[in-house]
């Protein structure tokens, strides 16, 4: 692990220190800092991605000397503070005292010139962008992202900190020239970045919608209440009507963790991918799922649809626990053997709203894509952003094709709803 130079961004605050390293175990505080935002931030999730070796990564910790009473947020009343791993000596032999620095925000930025997942890259995702050389941070995949901050930290010790960070991942990898993006952020997220930034002076940032995702709350009364509290006599209707035909169907749903399972999933998941255009082998998929298990295993959840005559496994959903929430990932199926009993609406939605429930987990996390299945199920939509600072930003007015399309694929109670939520750009 390396330590770089004080970056002081204001008078009115202690200098920032950033120490980088390569993997984000080599900062014990990480998981702290990474666990009230998304799965994808923690870093179990964040070694997966880099097993694929197309990407440089860079780590980076922000740490300040400022005094407690000086944190003080003066827009909250929390105290709370993340310890620091300060008393212990960094990878680099440097001693930091005891009581000297606190760890108050982390970032992980990627150098990618060669990614090969099109929706982490500026120009594919947004066509009026010409190529250019640009850092990616908050992370390569996933799609959802997210500041790790310190709780009780004012607007400017946030901008100081983040910026510090940024201006790091600038001096790691100057082929850039200060370009970077940051995709994937809520709106509310966002709106924490750039005002943080714009109070330190660290801009201009702009703000592009670039997708939306799906997540429910779960209600005291489980997926019961959940069905009764659907907005329309239809969908409370049709949902009903999709767990009666599952329980008549005699399938059944087995939960269990990945590594056991790797060689039976992967062949279905890699279906999935085929059915909608995609060119993965089930040996890839096998793979990719293998090395998921390497650094997930412990979080993981699964959901094995099996058939009430031979037993076999003709379904499943990959889910992983972080904090008080699951994050559906993947879902696979052997298209042939289904039914047609309701299957994905099983696995993929009222199987882990059970599961939440039954262990007290608040939130259920839907991801992207199949907007229509998940809405029309119950699930609520939110619009999701990238930042960036160095790329052009689109004229005023011009129309947002993104948006359209994305509004085109919601079910007219959402759509109206989606409307609102991004006239006015991320909160």
């Amino acid at each position: 692990m390396s330590a770089m130079a004080p970056h002081p961004h204001t008078a009115t605050h202690a200098p920032v220190t950033v120490r980088a390293a390569d993997s984000p175990r080599a900062h014990r505080e990480w998981d702290l800092l990474a666990a009230p935002t998304s799965f994808y931030c923690g870093a179990p999730w964040l070694e997966f991605s880099d097993t694929d070796h197309v990407a440089e990564a860079r780590y980076l910790v922000a740490e300040s000397t400022e005094s407690e009473e000086s944190t003080e947020s003066a827009e909250s009343t929390e105290s709370t503070e993340v310890p620091a791993s300060a008393g212990s000596d960094g990878d680099d032999g440097t001693a930091r005292p005891v009581g000297t620095a606190r760890p108050v925000a982390g970032l992980v930025a990627h150098w990618s010139p060669r990614e090969n997942n099109e929706r982490y890259v500026p120009e594919r995702v947004f066509p009026d962008l010409d190529r250019a050389d640009v850092l990616t941070l908050g992370g390569r995949r996933g799609y959802l992202s997210g500041p790790l901050l310190a709780p009780g930290l004012t607007t400017a010790q946030r901008g100081a900190a983040l910026g510090a960070l940024i201006d790091a991942a600038a001096a790691w990898r100057p082929a850039a020239e200060g370009r970077w993006w940051w995709p994937y952020l809520t709106g509310e997220d966002a709106g924490t970045v750039r005002t943080a930034l714009s109070a330190a002076g660290h801009g201009p940032v702009a703000a592009r919608l670039i997708g939306a995702d799906c997540s429910i709350a779960v209600p005291e009364g489980g997926l019961d209440a959940h069905i009764a509290a659907l907005p329309a006599k239809q969908r409370r209707t049709n949902a009903r009507r999709e767990l009666r035909a599952f329980t008549e169907s005699g399938l059944r749903i087995v939960r269990a963790t990945l590594a056991e399972h790797v060689d039976t999933v992967g062949p279905l998941l890699a279906n999935v991918q085929q059915r909608y255009g995609h060119d993965h082998s089930a040996e890839q998929m096998t793979s990719l799922l293998r090395r998921q298990a390497e650094h997930l295993q412990d979080s993981s959840v699964v959901f094995l649809c099996r058939t009430p005559d031979d037993d076999r496994t003709i379904g499943f959903c990959l889910a992983y626990r972080h904090g008080r929430s699951l994050a559906v990932r993947v879902v696979g199926f052997d298209y042939d053997r289904l039914p047609g009993a309701a299957e994905y609406a099983q696995l993929a939605v009222y199987e882990p709203l059970r599961y939440c429930h039954e262990s007290g987990l608040d939130r259920l996390e839907l991801g992207m894509e199949s907007f229509e299945a998940k809405c029309r199920r119950g699930a609520a939509l939110r619009p999701l952003w990238a930042l960036s600072h160095g790329l052009p930003a689109p004229a005023p007015g011009t129309p947002d094709a993104r948006r359209d399309a994305l509004l085109a694929a919601l079910p007219a109670y959402e759509a109206e709803l989606f409307r609102t939520a991004t006239e006015a750009g991320p909160a």
